[in-house]
């Protein structure tokens, strides 16, 4: 692996930590999405720090070069936060047709007895029902 390619893995890792913290700090990053990011800012500066790891397991692997393997790798981290994050988009997806469900329900329902209201007091609704006509 270049010493190029090594000081971009470390930068840009370092630069996504720092990022995935102020936004930890600020409130506005879940804890389990900012341990996915932190782990995987730490696996890809430990991949910089140690190029020789990195080399023996892309030669054990039978990848040609490290820079393959760390692409690779990022792929395969990436592709499985995708999944974790499709899947929790499905669970929201549902949770708001269930919602939108409920509240349409309640609303049949004010509606109907705002009906069955309107008809006991002889056709005027709650608010003229108190109002007395001279």
């Amino acid at each position: 692996m270049s010493l190029t390619m090594r000081i971009l893995l470390i930068a840009g890792s370092l630069l996504t930590a720092f990022y995935v913290l102020r936004r930890v700090r600020r409130s506005r990053m879940r804890t389990e999405d900012s341990i996915f990011w932190l782990s995987f800012s730490l696996i890809l500066v430990l991949m910089g720090l140690f190029p020789g790891l990195v080399t023996s397991l892309a030669a054990f692997m039978g990848v040609i070069s490290a820079a393959n393997l760390v692409f690779l790798i990022v792929i395969f981290f990436l592709l499985i936060k995708l999944f974790l994050m499709d899947q929790r988009i499905s669970a929201l997806q549902r949770q708001v047709t269930e919602t939108a469900q409920t509240v349409a329900v309640q609303a049949v329902n004010r509606v109907s007895s705002g009906d069955e209201k309107k008809a006991a007091n002889g056709g005027q609704d709650d608010t003229d029902a108190g109002n007395i006509r001279a």
